[in-house]
């Protein structure tokens, strides 16, 4: 009877974490629905979304492209693609910050404390909805790009330079989200993360070589996150294309997978800080 009761035990309790699970992934999957239809329902974002990819992709394609040089011979706008995917990922990832100050000042993250809904789910129905807006984003972006004359290597390259990028822009959203639960309002977030997001995003291989800038800008623009997944990213889409010289004087001389690796450790290592602190920070909100 003992040899029994101790076989059903961890059966019993197998079921119970599995009916755990499957409650927080429902509650997490209809906060994402509501999120979702939320930002069907904001117009202006929707548009900011789907325009802003295409003006930019048109802007320095067609206006400052002319003007770029240092590329031995690669078509600026292979070159340019990659670092307006990073560009648009990570303003879009901004939702995040700004939809959360939004739901605290509102109550609308007190209000949940009444509910019988797995804690997680709020994170987790924000992150969910968040990777469909930029995956939207994304898809925009590239089908701009063609229409331009943009042309990966490889479709095998393309698709995991985007999820390279989906994983960053991941990481990025906590940051956002952390920004979000302390100042509690949509126009701080916006005055708190710009400073810090424009820098990254126009100090780095994004636009121009990093060799064309001045000598003690350098350093920073070629080790900071965003140029290394943004030289991730591109080396991906280049593929065999890119020449030895093209690789030494665009990318610094390394090679795909070393380049992919130094982006999984920005991402993993910004996300795991930011996922830890937006834990710490909601866990103080919602006793």
């Amino acid at each position: 009877m003992t040899a029994g009761a101790v076989e059903r035990g961890p059966v019993g309790a197998g079921a119970a974490q599995r009916e755990t699970l499957m409650w927080a992934l429902g509650d997490t999957l209809a906060m994402a629905g509501r999120n979702l239809r939320r930002l069907s329902r904001q117009p202006e974002q929707v548009v900011f979304n789907l325009v802003s990819p295409i003006m930019f992709v048109l802007l320095f394609r067609y206006v400052f492209g002319g003007a770029i040089s240092g590329l031995n011979g690669l078509n600026y706008v292979n070159y340019l693609i990659p670092g307006i995917a990073v560009q648009t990922v990570l303003f879009s990832a901004g939702v995040t910050g700004f939809a959360l100050a939004d739901d605290l000042q509102k109550g609308f993250v007190s209000r949940l404390r009444s509910l019988p809904m797995a804690r997680s789910a709020l994170f987790g129905g924000r992150v969910t909805a968040d990777t469909v807006n930029n995956t939207v984003g994304l898809v925009i972006l590239l089908s701009t790009g063609f229409a331009v004359g943009f042309r990966p290597a490889s479709v095998a390259g393309l698709i995991l330079a985007a999820l390279l990028l989906l994983l960053f822009a991941l990481a990025c959203s906590l940051g956002y989200a952390l920004v979000g639960l302390t100042v509690r309002s949509t126009e701080a977030v916006n005055a708190a993360t710009f400073p810090i997001i424009f820098p990254l995003t126009f100090a780095s291989s994004a636009f121009v070589p990093v060799r064309t800038m001045p000598s003690w800008l350098q350093g920073f623009a070629v080790h900071q996150p965003v140029s290394v997944v943004i030289n991730a990213a591109r080396s991906l889409i280049l593929g065999g294309n890119a020449t030895a010289a093209q690789r030494a004087q665009l990318l610094n001389g390394l090679g795909t997978a070393s380049l992919v690796l130094q982006s999984l450790a920005w991402t993993l290592g910004i996300g795991v800080v930011f996922a830890l602190l937006c834990s710490r920070k909601y866990r103080r909100l919602t006793r």
